[in-house]
């Protein structure tokens, strides 16, 4: 009898001690609820369209992909030129898997007929890592093939490997022109098919699915398409996140030094503002941001007109 009491002592006292030593761990961030933050970057590689050959710049951005290995990447101006480069092999050895979408479909959706209809030109692709996340379903869907092909939104639902946690993310690139309202109420229009995207995504994936927005929007936030994605539900990381970056997204053309190379800059100083930034990362609820950053290396300055933005987000 002593014995058993001495059996049933020591052996409330062991699952007390793994309670306590389990509950110590996931406080301090090791226990399974605590899974590491989902990095987010949108980055405009600046197509090939003046002269500006992608095996000058193709190195550079790559390195500045793996640099930071984001989760998910959301590329723009991903032309023929890029696609035929050696890059998206070189990121799919290191792990990354590539979403386009189903172009064809998407250009049937559009009802573009005629001898120009254009074949496979999704200039907005996404990159995801496979060693964490999982594709469930993706998609496309081009803006309007009557003022441009190269304005679309892809989209894939991701599941986390760790602990099954979904989302969407959108890659995305709306109308680039500078002519007063008109050009605005296009990227408004933009916007709104955006969110028709995700509400399309919900009804098959579950209405409560959080959303993560990354691309160039060629607007600030004070834009009619900032404030169509707001009443949407998204929030921009730059005015929302923890941390956020002080800097500029959009720094011009790099242009050709003495060495016959590329460099850029960053803008002067009152203009490197988040103000005047036209790149973003816009995420619902469900999600928070915890820091926001441009990068401003010389490396991603000398390969496009655009910063990457990052944001790292608690999912």
């Amino acid at each position: 009898m002593q014995n058993h009491r001495t059996f049933l002592t020591a052996f409330f006292v062991a699952i007390c001690v793994v309670t306590m030593l389990s509950a110590a761990g996931e406080k301090k961030g090791l226990g399974p609820q605590a899974a590491a933050p989902l990095n987010f970057m949108t980055f405009n590689i600046w197509g090939d369209y003046f002269g500006n050959p992608v095996e000058e710049r193709e190195a550079g951005v790559e390195t500045t992909i793996l640099k930071d290995r984001p989760d998910v990447v959301s590329l723009q101006e991903v032309t023929p030129g890029w696609y035929a480069s050696p890059m998206f092999a070189h990121l799919k050895k290191a792990g990354y898997a590539v979403v386009r979408g189903d172009e064809d479909a998407a250009l049937k959706r559009a009802a573009f007929e005629g001898e120009k209809t254009p074949k496979h030109i999704n200039h907005e692709p996404l990159l995801f890592r496979t060693d964490r996340l999982k594709l469930l379903d993706s998609g496309t869907d081009f803006f309007h093939l009557s003022l441009t092909a190269s304005k679309s939104a892809t989209w894939a639902v991701l599941e986390r490997k760790t602990d099954g946690r979904r989302f969407v993310a959108f890659a995305t690139h709306f109308w680039w022109q500078s002519n007063g309202v008109e050009s605005d109420v296009i990227r408004e229009l933009n916007a709104r098919h955006v969110l028709w995207q995700l509400s399309d995504i919900r009804r098959k994936w579950g209405a409560e699915l959080p959303a993560i927005l990354g691309g160039d929007l060629n607007s600030t936030d004070t834009s009619f398409a900032h404030a169509m994605l707001r009443s949407g539900g998204f929030v921009n990381a730059a005015s929302h996140a923890d941390v956020r970056s002080p800097h500029c997204s959009h720094h011009g053309n790099p242009v050709r030094g003495a060495d016959g190379k590329y460099h850029g800059a960053r803008r002067a100083a009152a203009y490197d503002t988040p103000d005047y930034s036209i790149d973003h990362i816009f995420y619902t609820k469900g999600i928070h941001a915890l820091k926001h950053e441009i990068i401003t290396g010389q490396t991603a300055l000398d390969v496009s007109d655009h910063s990457p933005v990052m944001v790292e987000f608690e999912l």
